[in-house]
């Protein structure tokens, strides 16, 4: 039903109340789609290689992409393949470098130091896109800022150096939102989607002779099943990034939502639970997420 009722008895009209906001639930939906495959991910990383791993998304994402383009049309030349392949390389980058810091720190951890993107993303849109950034929003990613950190805990014993894999992986991802603006508004999704997969596949293709390791057949299931839910998270982010009111600087604070079900599902899948300054931290990024948005 597109219409429903409020208390007070008034009519309202759901889809005018939705309108407008579809970019941030299609980021929303991205988010929970990015913490399922990282819970297989993980798993797999016990036993395979990262660089293994990252290959085989995007293997599979190439082949989906291909049935597609044969039943709908193969994607026109982009008439931005700088950006396109920038991108390319930032989303393949964020892959690798987020499933090594999986393989090395608990989902939770590694998830919530990856938060450290939506500031980097926050300048690069004043840099490179020019977009202007109200007040409160850079209040809100300082206290993200402070939030990574508190998890981070730099001088302390409890530092753990695998963090800056989660670190690394995050100003790739930044530097591939950004593009993924400038991509979306000059090319079609389909082609958008083809350089990405192609860049990504090409690069990681190269390494395979030395990292290569037969699959199970229960880990042939869970590999495809982790290159499908991360190709629909992609999926998700460009049509948000395509949407008329969409707005880099805004949308991005949307990624802290990751955290919680990277939690949640790091406690159901592995029985691992944060710890006290974790959790502090995890709070801090979460709020100044919620404000960065106001």
């Amino acid at each position: 039903m597109s219409r429903i009722f409020s208390r007070t008895g008034a009519r309202l009209d759901l889809g005018a109340a939705l309108r407008g906001h579809e970019s941030v639930l299609l980021c929303l939906a991205a988010m929970v789609l990015f913490a399922a495959s990282d819970v297989i991910a993980k798993h797999l990383s016990m036993t395979y290689h990262p660089f293994q791993i990252a290959w085989f998304r995007y293997l599979a994402a190439s082949i989906l992409l291909a049935v597609v383009c044969l039943r709908f049309g193969w994607p026109e030349r982009s008439t931005a393949a700088v950006e396109q392949f920038i991108r390319g390389i930032g989303m393949a980058g964020a892959t690798i470098l987020l499933i090594a810091a999986l393989s090395l720190q608990p989902l939770a951890e590694a998830t919530a130091l990856v938060f450290i993107s939506p500031c980097i993303v926050t300048f690069l849109c004043v840099l490179i896109l020019k977009e202007s950034v109200p007040g409160l929003r850079w209040v809100g990613v300082v206290g993200g800022l402070i939030g990574v950190l508190v998890i981070l805990r730099p001088g302390f014993a409890e530092y753990n150096p695998a963090a800056l894999f989660s670190i690394a992986s995050a100003a790739c991802w930044a530097t591939a939102l950004v593009m993924t603006r400038r991509a979306v508004l000059a090319d079609s999704l389909v082609t958008t989607l083809a350089y990405s997969s192609l860049t990504g596949l090409v690069l990681l293709s190269a390494t395979m002779p030395f990292f290569f390791r037969q699959l199970t057949a229960i880990d042939l299931v869970l590999s495809v099943a982790t290159a499908l839910l991360w190709l629909s998270a992609h999926v998700a982010i460009a049509y948000a990034y395509r949407r008329p009111e969409a707005q880099v600087s805004r949308l991005a604070p949307i990624s802290y939502s990751h955290l919680i079900w990277a939690t949640g599902l790091g406690y159901l899948v592995f029985g691992t639970i944060p710890d006290g300054m974790t959790i502090i931290g995890a709070l801090l990024i979460v709020s100044s997420g919620l404000l960065a948005r106001k």
